[in-house]
């Protein structure tokens, strides 16, 4: 299993979970980001999208994990447990009076949030699902990966995302969203997201999802370190970043 594998949220590998918990970014100044894709073939074989669909769906079934590690941005690391189990995933900021509920299907997504462990859940409006997380890049709409029920999708051809060979496909909204469209390339051995491209209405890209490295944890994988990016439109350099990273994790604890 490399390392360096690109994901924006959860899948299986091989039989094993790998749980990719989207997540919140580190800014500096203006960092070039390092270009991880060739052009797309426009003339390579991608299977029929509800196929792919299906298979996503089936493999983001999360295993039961208590994961604990930081959320850093360009001003704070907030310390985080991330308690997954089937397609719910809740995070615990542990200095900050902030949970975060997040259940995606096939169907639906729902985004909740709460002070503390004993209020109870609020659930968010599509217009404050928009909003971001404390001082990070991050919107409770990126959490909810909503563009993987957009219902316009369109196969662009294959690609390469870290040596790592992808099918790339580009889906429109069709409800509330920051973006006009989400470009997102899947490996096509893994059945995983390996990159997600936001753009805005000048069809360029603002946002960019990444995760740079996986770690085992028991029989299954997780995450160990994921960059999200907020973008200078029209160019590939990021304007803020913040980074997730996932330092201990248990199989079986979750408590959901």
């Amino acid at each position: 299993m490399t390392e360096q594998v690109k994901c924006s949220m959860l899948s299986t590998l091989t039989g094993r979970t790998l749980v990719l918990g989207l997540a919140l970014p580190l800014a500096a100044s203006l960092l070039p980001l390092q270009q991880a894709s060739a052009d797309i073939n426009r003339e390579g074989k991608v299977p029929p999208v509800e196929f792919v669909q299906a298979r996503m769906w089936k493999n983001m079934k999360l295993a039961d994990f208590r994961l604990e590690g930081i959320v850093r941005t360009s001003k704070k690391k907030y310390p985080i447990v991330l308690r997954t189990a089937g397609y719910e995933m809740i995070y615990e900021f542990q200095d900050q009076p902030l949970q975060i509920r997040v259940v995606i299907d096939p169907d639906s997504s729902m985004v909740q949030k709460r002070a503390k462990a004993s209020d109870a859940w609020v659930t968010l409006s599509e217009t404050d699902k928009l909003k971001t997380i404390l001082d990070s890049d991050i919107t409770y709409e990126d959490l909810c990966l909503d563009f993987i029920r957009w219902a316009h999708v369109t196969p662009l051809g294959t690609d390469n995302i870290k040596t790592l060979p992808t099918w790339a496909f580009e889906a429109t909204p069709d409800g509330a969203s920051r973006y006009t469209k989400a470009r997102y390339w899947i490996s096509s051995e893994y059945f995983a997201f390996m990159r997600v491209d936001a753009y805005n209405k000048q069809n360029q890209v603002v946002k960019r999802v990444e995760v740079n490295s996986v770690q085992q944890i028991g029989k299954a994988y997780c995450i160990k370190e994921m960059m999200i990016s907020n973008l200078i439109p029209g160019r590939d350099i990021s304007k803020t970043q913040t980074w997730v990273e996932i330092r201990t994790g248990k199989e079986g604890v979750s408590g959901l």
